[in-house]
């Protein structure tokens, strides 16, 4: 519901709770379809709830409207890291230690 919020009714107070809903119970219907893939790798579902919280603090932008091919993608690529499905050649397995110095300054801002 929050992210909703956020790409619909930022500079928009007006937006019906009608519409809101519909548009957080599309995000969770898409959330839901990875939920197969992370449970058959012995992982916590509840790592998709925490995903979109994510999404929704850094990639959620105001007035993105109803369009939900951003969050697919986003989705996926957060999946894909928190959930390896596929082996990485060096070169793409090179960007996980970016990936990996940018969460410990984020776990330190934090604190």
């Amino acid at each position: 519901m929050e992210l909703a919020h956020v790409v619909l009714a930022a500079g928009q107070p007006a937006v019906s709770r009608d519409i809101l809903e519909t548009l957080a119970h599309r995000f969770e219907r898409e959330a839901a379809d990875f939920a197969l893939l992370v449970a058959n790798a012995g992982r916590d579902t509840a790592l998709l709830a925490r995903a979109v919280h994510y999404l929704t603090d850094a990639h959620a932008l105001p007035l993105m409207g109803t369009d939900m091919e951003w969050f697919r993608q986003a989705l996926a690529c957060l999946v894909e890291l928190a959930v390896p499905g596929i082996a990485l050649s060096e070169q793409g397995a090179a960007f996980l230690r970016d990936v990996e110095t940018g969460i410990e300054q984020s776990l330190q801002d934090l604190g």
